[in-house]
């Protein structure tokens, strides 16, 4: 309980630094002429933003600047509709998507290797491991898989959907922008940095490996989360949430190195607004720590 004390007091101390630097840039604006509030700026990003929306675009570093605003928003209905805009974003850029989508496989049963159901024990690495290379597409959609072992490869810069996957060891060998993550049960994946959010929706029991600027669960539970991040974890409607730090070797044995500011160690909980902690996540304690390695 002390160490959990000691984070939340680390993160107040961290956020009141970036309210006390906020404040030093916005009398730097206010001497400029400008008297523009957080909540202001916000309006007008979203503005832009569904303006961009109507003209079939999107501004990647708005996006961005979005998505900043919602990992340290304390509104909880304005970081709903800020939300709701970044879905809004995600079904455009699905739309837009054009070319075949990669929509499950036709595999041999030779060569596929059943994962754990129980994914709370570390993964042997397996030798025949099918490596997939993904269509270029701004979006590789990955649907219904069930007890499979593949290894993925594909361009810096995709958004990733999985869907409805079961008892899988999935690994990814480049850095995503997006991952959507729904309807994953019994299953351990495998990211390298992503580079922007990571998005968890009605996942059960699977082990999740990422270095992400966000990560966002919405109804799951039983979740061992193994990851650095760069902006902040929100949970909403989720239960048994389990923080690890990201702990995945490379091909040769060493642990990746990635940027990570520790957010993950207090992630915000959109049904607990109690100043205590939340019951619905927990940092697990070191002795108890796995790791994963990349298969070649």
């Amino acid at each position: 309980m002390e160490n959990r004390d000691k984070v939340l007091m680390d993160r107040k101390d961290r956020l009141l630094a970036k309210l006390e630097q906020r404040n030093e840039e916005r009398k730097g604006l206010n001497e400029e002429g400008s008297s523009k509030s957080d909540g202001e700026q916000i309006e007008e990003l979203m503005a832009e933003i569904k303006k961009d929306l109507d003209l079939k675009k999107v501004d990647a570093q708005k996006i961005d600047r979005l998505q900043e605003y919602l990992a340290f928003s304390t509104n909880n209905r304005q970081s709903k509709a800020i939300q709701n805009l970044l879905e809004d974003v995600r079904k455009h850029k699905l739309a837009q998507s054009s070319g075949p989508k990669f929509k499950g496989f036709s595999f041999s049963k030779s060569q596929t290797t059943v994962a754990s159901k129980t994914v709370t024990e570390t993964s042997t690495p397996i030798e025949n491991t099918t490596t997939v290379s993904l269509p270029a597409v701004s979006e590789n959609v990955i649907e219904g898989l069930t007890n499979e072992n593949r290894s993925f490869s594909g361009e810096k810069g995709d958004d990733i959907n999985l869907k409805n996957i079961e008892n899988c060891r999935l690994q990814f060998n480049f850095e995503p922008s997006i991952v959507h993550i729904r309807n994953v049960r019994n299953s351990t994946l495998l990211f390298l940095r992503c580079d922007r959010s990571l998005l968890i929706h009605n996942c059960d029991n699977v082990h999740i490996y990422v270095a992400a600027q966000q990560v966002r669960i919405h109804t799951s539970q039983n979740l061992h989360l193994h990851v650095a991040t760069r902006g902040a974890v929100i949970l909403e409607d989720s239960t048994k949430v389990f923080m690890y730090p990201y702990r995945l070797r490379s091909v040769s044995g060493e642990f990746l190195e990635t940027e990570d500011n520790r957010e993950w160690q207090s992630p915000r909980d959109f049904n607990w607004l109690a100043t205590t902690p939340s019951p619905n996540w927990e940092v697990v304690s070191e002795e108890k720590w796995t790791d994963e390695q990349i298969i070649a």
